[in-house]
């Protein structure tokens, strides 16, 4: 488990590979479909996906 711009990205050994799901600062939880060979490269496609939702955030703010 690491916090990541308020955002908390947890990792979980699945059959296929490592699993990343994470929980926004109000407690949103969310969830990919997809499997990593490593925990590094969960992570980063974690913290990609929190840029992502919090671009999103911004623009829909102005």
């Amino acid at each position: 488990m690491i916090n990541y711009k308020q955002w908390v990205l947890v990792t979980t050994k699945e059959l296929s590979g490592i699993a990343v799901d994470y929980t926004d600062p109000e407690g949103n939880q969310y969830s990919e479909p997809f499997c990593f060979p490593t925990e590094a490269e969960a992570l980063k496609y974690g913290k990609i996906c929190v840029d992502s939702l919090l671009k999103l955030k911004s623009q829909s703010c102005k």
